[in-house]
């Protein structure tokens, strides 16, 4: 649980969260993993943020905060 906690804590403070050593397909689950547990997180504190995922050129996934 602890590296969950950092994750969505860098994510949050950076407004992404970059997956290293795994697979597109890895990278693509663990984003939208990551993003649907950070939104809780956020909502459990009363907070409103939108979170999603991103490719980035070479086809690799990451955790972004969306900005409207």
């Amino acid at each position: 649980m602890t590296n969950l906690n950092e994750q969505i804590r860098t994510l949050q403070k950076t407004g992404e969260y970059r997956f290293e050593g795994m697979t597109r397909e890895e990278s693509r689950n663990a984003a939208t993993n990551l993003a649907k547990k950070a939104k809780a997180f956020d909502r459990k504190y009363g907070v409103e943020c939108n979170y999603g995922i991103a490719r980035d050129a070479f086809g690799y996934y990451k955790a972004v905060v969306i900005n409207d």
